[in-house]
């Protein structure tokens, strides 16, 4: 392989590696957002606990798929 060839297998692999933590960082965001809206205080009015609820575990579903799951089928080798 040229030189030119190792330097874009490393440029690819720095742009997955960026991809992949961006990717955990946003699903962690949204966790965060979701255990937020989860937070419900008492004086809430009641129309909009449900909504909150709701999105609420919506939000932590969909951040486990975005932040975890990559982590761990990468841990258990189903990602090469």
């Amino acid at each position: 392989m040229t030189e030119s060839g190792f330097d874009q297998l490393r440029t690819r692999y720095r742009a997955r590696t960026v991809r992949r933590r961006l990717t955990i960082a946003v699903g962690l965001l949204l966790l965060l957002a979701g255990y937020a809206l989860l937070a419900v205080s008492p004086d809430t009015p009641s129309d909009w606990v449900l909504f909150r609820v709701f999105a609420g575990f919506a939000l932590l579903f969909i951040g486990f798929g975005v932040a975890v799951l990559p982590l761990l089928s990468r841990i258990t080798g189903g990602d090469d």
